[in-house]
């Protein structure tokens, strides 16, 4: 009875980017060259060869293992075993998307009204944009070059998509991209790094941060009137990847990318700021064994903080920054100390 009558949005269903749907559903995404790639559930699939493309007004998928293809809702039906109504019902809800009775239909019943929740309208950078600065040539990766195999950088430029951005009279600074778990880019957070290994701010940022939402907002590159989602981890996208993996939570992303190198066993997530600690942006680590390492100067607040949201994931809270800082440094971070560990200055 429901199935006739409910009225969904197809249109606006197959919208939704559908790698944001497959990560949802559990699927283990691979980046292949410009592409994403999951298991095809239309066939018995041990090598990933389901290409999945996100689209502005459509998203579908093609296996060019068995040469199926479908849409959003037909991947969500074969994957689950769902009927369409099953299908559209569910994206529906996930992505707060409403459906309609037929015209005509009057309930017999009063029912109380329901009320859904609405998403704020938030723009995402269109993903092309993002995918136009990811490259290892900013000033973040030639300082981590100096101190890990530069086929490690290579790898987490890969992952986290770092890119570069030219900045005034700086051509290199890097680019952080907040990717959520729909694999929407909330924004685009630009930071400078000092390059000269001689200088005891080496590997440590020597210019305030933007963020190049609002710079592409001026030059008209985004619509007029843009509200951009803020309460997003920097590497969230990574979390429906490594679903069982323990997740280490730091501040800067600077800290995460360092982290990710040296314990890569870990899905390295980062708040973007001491203030961004809160409930709505750690939401994704519901039911997660987190490992939180604040900076030297955090340990006694967000200890505090965390215990408030315990319901939330098992945060372990860490003082090894804490212990580790040199006497006068109470700024010391987790990769200050890796930096410590891993470079040595040329001689002279």
């Amino acid at each position: 009875m429901n199935s006739q009558q409910e009225h969904f949005d197809t249109q606006r269903l197959n919208a939704i980017p559908i790698t944001g749907v497959a990560e949802r559903l559990g699927c283990v995404i691979k980046r292949v060259g410009a592409t994403y790639k999951t298991h095809c559930p239309w066939h018995d699939d041990t090598n990933p060869s389901l290409t999945l493309y996100d689209g502005d007004t459509e998203s579908h998928c093609y296996c060019y293992s068995c040469n199926k293809w479908g849409s959003v809702i037909d991947f969500v039906m074969q994957h689950e075993n769902w009927s369409f109504q099953e299908a559209c019902r569910w994206l529906s809800q996930e992505y707060v998307i409403g459906t309609t009775a037929p015209l005509g239909f009057v309930s017999r019943r009063r029912q109380k009204p329901t009320v859904m929740k609405q998403e704020p309208a938030y723009t995402y950078i269109p993903r092309d944009m993002m995918e136009a600065l990811v490259s290892a040539e900013n000033s973040l990766c030639r300082c981590m070059m100096r101190m890990f195999q530069p086929a490690a950088v290579e790898w987490f430029v890969e992952v986290y998509r770092i890119g570069s951005y030219p900045s005034g009279e700086l051509e290199d600074s890097t680019v952080f991209p907040s990717i959520d778990r729909q694999g929407r880019v909330c924004n685009l957070k630009v930071q400078h790094y000092d390059t000269d290994p001689g200088s005891p701010r080496f590997c440590h940022s020597d210019r305030n941060p933007y963020w190049l939402g609002s710079i592409w907002l001026k030059e008209g590159k985004l619509p007029a009137g843009a509200h951009f989602q803020s309460a997003c981890l920097f590497g969230e996208h990574l979390l429906s990847r490594n679903p069982e993996s323990t997740v280490a939570l730091v501040e800067s992303p600077k800290n995460a990318l360092f982290g990710a190198l040296a314990f890569p066993e870990m899905t390295w997530v980062a708040t973007g700021n001491k203030g961004m600690l809160k409930r709505e942006v750690l939401k994704p680590l519901q039911g997660r064994n987190v490992i939180v390492i604040p900076d030297c100067d955090a340990v006694g607040v967000w200890t505090d903080t965390l215990r408030g949201m315990a319901d939330l994931a098992n945060f372990t809270v860490s003082d090894f920054c804490q212990r580790n800082a040199p006497h006068g440094q109470p700024k010391f971070d987790i990769a200050d100390y890796l930096q410590q560990q891993r470079f040595v200055l040329p001689s002279t």
